[in-house]
């Protein structure tokens, strides 16, 4: 990350380090010319007392210029003024640039060193100087760095020689450098201060608005919760690689992933805890394409892989199995450890689509089969698979309608008495009209309504039904109705079931329910107070389809069943000749009976099958043999009325039976 701040600053820190340079050469530049400035300005001044020194001193002027009469306290006087001048040597000449006099020589100074009565080298001053005319003082830089000044002397406005200066400009020098340097450093401090601290603030901000960009441009080509690529920028990824797929005939397969039952871990663990799950599993997935595919998240709990170079069945077949195997890994989220259920759907190019939307269609119809029969570790798309989802979206239809209009109807099959024959209450079944006088089959559009989440609606929808139709049978007829795991999930269905009664006007003990064994395999603590409130209220629990599923035996004793309802696969055994179907059947009844509950077995068909369960001590009885499903006014006009007669006359229910049918 600093490394791309780096590199998208690069031409503004660029500038900036070219600015802070030049401020900088120019505050060296700018103090060395200073310096140079000063000291010239010094090397002046010093040069310029001294000649006023010198011509207000007419005896040792003269004494110098003419070596007449040189004493040596007038040079020793003549030394130290200089020196007090911050002078380091001085050179006089005569009128005529002739040197004359000075207290030491720089060109030999390694032999005459402040030599008493001075040196006479016979240097002469040049041309230029011996002829200029009025007052003027000459500055020279040396190439030591030293400055020399040479001015005229004049008594009475008259030119009697040259005065040549060079002054002790080290310590100056020093003083000067130091002082400017500070000042140079200050000023620099100053500027960047001034300008860098507004820049800082300038990259800030501008750094955090570009950011806001790219967060913005991520959420729009990315998944928030997953960071996987979302559907707009799948699809446009998709219809890229397929545009060159077409040309070079490549295969490319689209996997739909769809994760089970993440509602329920949502409602019993909470958001963030499915939320986690899912990121785990995003995780997992992005670790399956190779260089140049690609993984996205589609919906709440769907995910596409799109592979590419799939070119054989052996291939999709593998990677089905390695991606269901890597994605159902157990998860450990809060000391909770998740089992993630994956079913996939799958469909390739170009044998099932040319688009990419069309391949991820098929790709979702085969998730819907798989979800449906949930055999294998996936399935792929087959065109059959078209006119079947067709088909699933007229009956999604027609369940949406019969719900906003009230559409479906109930029908009731009898459960009667083992040992007399009677009607002791019925079973409330669904039907769905078909709009063409006939009935679509439950096993039909309940699984379309669980995929789509309507069977609680409908479940619900039951409930208030057949409560508001026993209330208008006599007592103590009863009515059963089969609940689904879907009731039981938001914790509601207490209150439902009490304004059902409460609305028919009847009480408890006149409702039974009927649960299957596979809803107490989860949740089972949130299960069992459910059953124990619904209990509370004088409604019959069953256990239904006993001995198809789990039939442990644990479930028996610590949920609330009042009955064991027999599945009628065992009267199909009875009917093939099963050895031991009797004992098995034997056994049950004698079990429940233990465990204080009563005994239904369902799908008794035929007389000899009656007579059996009759003797085998079974209460209750429910199949053909007795009547089939029919609607409610059926089962007022004649089912109650012939079974009322029955009880009178003593008729056998077959009897009875084929007058209901």
């Amino acid at each position: 990350m600093k490394l791309k701040a780096i590199r998208s600053y690069m031409m503004t820190t660029m500038g900036g380090a070219i600015v802070l340079a030049t401020v900088a050469c120019a505050s060296v530049f700018l103090a060395e010319r200073s310096v140079d400035k000063l000291m010239e300005a010094d090397a002046e001044r010093a040069a310029t007392r001294f000649a006023s020194y010198l011509t207000g001193n007419q005896t040792a002027l003269d004494a110098l210029l003419t070596g007449v009469s040189r004493e040596a306290d007038i040079e020793t006087a003549v030394r130290d003024i200089s020196a007090a001048s911050g002078i380091a040597n001085f050179t006089i000449f005569d009128d005529r640039g002739t040197e004359v006099f000075s207290p030491r020589s720089i060109r030999y100074e390694w032999l005459l060193r402040n030599r008493p009565g001075g040196t006479v080298t016979g240097d002469r001053l040049a041309d230029d100087y011996v002829r200029r005319d009025g007052s003027w003082v000459a500055l020279e830089k040396r190439a030591t760095g030293d400055y020399v000044v040479i001015l005229p002397l004049q008594r009475d406005g008259q030119r009697i020689g040259f005065l040549g200066v060079m002054p002790d400009s080290g310590r100056a020098y020093g003083s000067y450098v130091r002082v400017l340097g500070i000042a140079a450093a200050v000023l620099v401090g100053i500027l960047l201060t001034a300008t860098g601290i507004p820049a800082l603030i300038y990259i800030q901000r501008k750094r955090r608005i570009e950011q806001a960009d790219e967060r913005i441009q991520f959420l729009a080509n990315h998944d928030a919760l997953t960071g996987l690529l979302n559907r707009k920028r799948v699809q446009e990824e998709a219809d890229r690689i397929l545009a060159t797929a077409r040309a070079t005939r490549e295969r490319l397969t689209v996997f739909f992933v769809d994760l089970q039952n993440l509602g329920d871990i949502n409602n019993s663990l909470g958001q963030p805890t499915g939320d986690e799950l899912l990121r785990t599993l995003a995780n997992r997935l992005r670790t399956m394409p190779d260089v140049g595919d690609l993984a996205a998240r589609i919906g709440p709990d769907d995910f596409v892989l799109l592979q590419r170079r799939t070119t054989t069945l052996a291939e999709i077949d593998g990677l089905a199995v390695r991606l269901k195997h890597a994605l159902e890994q157990d998860v450990v989220i809060d000391g909770h450890t998740l089992q993630p259920r994956i079913c996939i759907g799958a469909a390739s190019t170009p044998d099932h689509g040319r688009t990419f939307d069309e391949v991820v269609r098929h790709a979702e119809l085969a998730l819907t089969v798989h979800k449906s029969h949930k055999l294998g570790n996936y399935v792929l798309f087959d065109p059959g698979m078209d006119e079947e989802a067709h088909r699933r979206r007229t009956v999604e239809r027609m369940v949406r309608t019969a719900l906003a209009e009230d559409g479906f109807e109930l029908f009731y099959q009898p459960i009667v008495s083992a040992r007399q024959g009677t009607a002791l209450g019925f079973e409330a079944l669904i039907r769905l009209p078909d709009g063409a006088g006939g009935y679509i089959p439950p096993s039909v559009f309940i699984p379309i309504a669980e995929a789509r989440g309507l069977i609680k609606e409908i479940g619900n929808w039951v409930l208030r039904e057949a409560t508001r139709q026993i209330a208008l049978w006599p007592e103590p007829l009863f009515v059963s109705v089969n609940l689904s795991a879907v009731q039981f999930a938001e914790d509601d269905l207490l209150p439902i079931i009490e304004d059902a009664l409460a609305n028919a006007g009847i009480a408890g003990h006149r409702l039974e329910i009927e649960v299957v064994e596979s809803l107490l395999l989860d949740r089972r603590d949130t299960v069992l107070r459910q059953l124990q409130d619904i209990k509370a209220l004088g409604i019959s629990i069953a256990m239904d389809d006993f001995g198809t599923g789990y039939s442990s035996l644990g479930y028996l004793w610590r949920f609330p069943f009042d009955k064991l309802k027999i599945d009628q696969s065992f009267m199909a055994a009875f009917n093939d000749g099963e050895p031991n179907i009797e004992r098995i059947l034997e056994t049950i009844i004698a079990m429940g009976h233990h465990m204080g509950m009563k005994v239904t077995t369902e799908g008794v068909e035929t007389r000899e099958q009656s007579d059996v369960l009759s003797r085998l001590g079974c209460d209750q009885l429910q199949g053909y043999y007795f009547g089939k499903p029919m609607p409610a006014d059926r089962v007022a006009d004649t089912m109650l009325r012939n079974f009322a007669a029955n009880a009178q006359s003593g008729m056998e229910p077959q009897s009875a039976v084929a007058v209901a049918i």
